[in-house]
């Protein structure tokens, strides 16, 4: 990766974050609502994926219309809520497989134990940003296995990102956790915002690549004049 891609993936996810940001500022009650259902929703763990998908719909249907959209976050529960469920169980096992080669570390100083454990909490790390997206993309309309490719893809290609977006959401929980109140009013919103305006950032981009890229090849054949580009912008 050049150092303009590490800018530009820099600049996202600060870009991300402001906005974010923002939609918490602009419509508090709406996001206080999503932190806090999805603090009560999540009460029993199991709950946990399903709760944080309604809170990713919710967040999008804020970013959109300015208030939460009930119908639009039963619908999306009644289709992927197993999917939900999975996702959880999933990031639950990365995490535990590291402590339990940790552990063994500690109490036998085998040295696969240790490098197992490392290996273990990066994969945690890098596992919770793909599925942080994925449930992103869950709530956008995905199906599950396109939502965890996409975020997988989007990791891989975004490195520098990736490790930010990791940094940023464990600052926000810290400062939250500092501000005590903030944690459940404030924090569950504010992160799924962020990653929703993550993959909105970079959607757009992806749009704008692949309208160059159609656009670029019409001008090439027939030229530079008015008539291209009409015939370019509606098909003709």
């Amino acid at each position: 990766m050049t150092n303009g891609d590490s800018a530009d993936a820099t600049i996202g996810v600060h870009r991300a974050l402001a906005t974010a940001a923002r939609q918490v500022y602009r419509h508090p009650l709406p996001m206080v609502a999503v932190s806090v259902g999805w603090v009560l929703a999540s009460i029993p763990l199991v709950t946990i994926g399903p709760a944080t998908l309604g809170a990713y719909r919710a967040v999008r249907s804020v970013r959109e219309d300015g208030r939460i959209d009930r119908g639009a976050v039963r619908e999306t529960l009644a289709a992927h809520w197993l999917d939900a469920v999975l996702f959880s169980g999933l990031l639950v096992v990365f995490p535990a497989i590291a402590v339990l080669y940790l552990g063994q570390y500690a109490a036998t100083g085998a040295p696969l134990s240790g490098v197992l454990g490392a290996v273990g909490f990066y994969l945690t790390y890098h596992a919770w940003v793909v599925f942080a997206l994925a449930f992103v993309s869950l709530a956008d309309g995905a199906d599950a296995v396109d939502a965890v490719t996409g975020g997988y893809r989007w990791s891989v290609e975004n490195p520098v990102a990736t490790v930010l977006v990791g940094i940023v959401t464990a600052t926000l929980l810290i400062a939250s956790a500092v501000l005590t109140i903030a944690l459940p009013l404030v924090f569950p919103a504010l992160a799924a915002a962020f990653h929703t305006e993550l993959f909105a950032e970079n959607r757009n981009a992806s749009d704008g690549d692949e309208t160059e890229a159609t656009v670029s090849p019409e001008r090439s054949v027939s030229g530079g004049g008015r008539r291209n580009d009409f015939s370019t912008t509606f098909g003709r």
